[in-house]
């Protein structure tokens, strides 16, 4: 959008600002915008500039943050343990390319916990690096060649394990279980028995922390415990947009609307209704605060970071009450996006820069101290 953007203010604000129904004074519009500025102002003096060069493909795992610059050249992955302040560059790519896919930045992927950093970077399988080290290669992880259309088999890191989930004889999709050192893979679940007697859709992706495992098919989330018999369909009626799980439940959203699902319970709760109740800025700014379109979000214990309307909030799953933690110009010239928390409580943004009064492509990372969120 081009231009200042538009404030939701309706007529009945414009017409009774000054005079409320007990006589008492009510904020004009332009009193409305100066707080607005104000507050922007003061949110946007407790961030710091983290990296200016472009990068993507962020993600926390304990108190390290990875991501990939791709400024130029070819793709480059970074990480930082914030316990630690220490950065690491590191030099073995993550990216898989080929014929077909000459493009590297098309074709990245990796996986990584506090230890171990894990990529497709080769047709055979998976290398496995140390994490904290430019490259230290652990071992690797030999597979066959993933089905015709697929460029690897899906895969996820937690602690020193590697799990990926390839196709056996039957067809069915088996999750298996791999360490450093390892001879061979360990069969741990075969999916569609967790699902069964659902059949299995077309499979998307899934993701292993600690114990706890969650996959996508058919458009449906499944959560399960590696030791359960059946998993469980976190009840999603679309298609999910982005999920935090744990051993009892899963919050995940779905277009501008948050859901909480309770294992125990085997129900969902929509949450986006307390987000909006939670927090009013002025009449002007009513639905600042409102999950956005488009919208990333991650979760820090208890709070669910996410994009608003107009900037970056901090919903308390516990307390019911939102925070704001940055807040976009009106003019476009910074956006907010990406957000992403590590276990030290610091939280990462991206800032989408314009002087052209569009959204910007790119901005530098900033951080926020993890005094914000705790």
């Amino acid at each position: 959008m081009n231009g200042v953007r538009m404030v939701a203010a309706c007529l009945t604000t414009f017409f009774l600002a000054g005079c409320g129904a007990d006589g008492a004074h009510e904020q004009t519009q332009e009193e409305d915008l100066a707080q607005f500025e104000s507050m922007r102002e003061e949110l946007e003096g407790k961030r710091t500039v983290f990296i200016e060069t472009p990068a993507q493909d962020f993600l926390a795992t304990g108190s390290t943050l990875y991501w990939v610059e791709v400024g130029s050249g070819n793709p480059l992955l970074r990480s930082f343990d914030d316990s630690k302040k220490q950065r690491t560059d590191y030099t073995f790519k993550v990216y898989l390319t080929g014929v077909s896919n000459p493009n590297p930045v098309d074709n990245i992927n990796f996986a990584a916990s506090s230890t171990m950093v894990a990529s497709m970077n080769q047709l055979d399988g998976a290398n496995t690096y140390a994490a904290g080290s430019p490259e230290t290669p652990r071992d690797k992880f030999v597979l066959p060649a993933p089905p015709f259309g697929q460029k690897w088999w899906a895969y996820s890191v937690t602690g020193d394990d590697l799990y990926v989930t390839v196709i056996d004889a039957a067809g069915k999709f088996v999750l298996q279980k791999w360490a450093p050192g390892q001879a061979s893979p360990t069969d741990v679940a075969v999916l569609d028995d967790l699902i069964a007697p659902n059949v299995m859709g077309e499979f998307t992706n899934f993701s292993v922390d600690g114990t706890t495992l969650m996959f996508a098919e058919g458009g449906r989330l499944w959560l399960a415990e590696l030791t359960d018999a059946k998993a469980k369909w976190v009840q999603n009626d679309v298609r999910v947009g982005g999920a935090d799980f744990y051993p009892g439940g899963a919050v995940y959203s779905q277009e501008r609307e948050f859901f909480r699902y309770d294992k125990a319970t085997d129900t969902r709760e929509n949450i986006t209704d307390k987000i909006k109740a939670a927090y009013s800025m002025n009449k002007t700014f009513t639905e600042a605060h409102h999950p956005g379109h488009d919208m990333t979000w991650c979760k820090y214990k208890n709070k669910i970071v996410y994009e608003g309307n107009f900037g970056i909030f901090a919903y308390d799953l516990d307390n019911e009450t939102v925070t704001p933690l940055l807040l976009d110009a009106r003019d476009n010239s910074v956006v907010y996006k990406y957000p992403v928390a590590v276990g030290t409580g610091t939280l990462f943004v991206k800032g989408l820069e314009s002087e052209s009064g569009a959204t910007g492509a790119d901005g530098p990372m900033f951080s926020l101290a993890a005094a914000n969120l705790l």
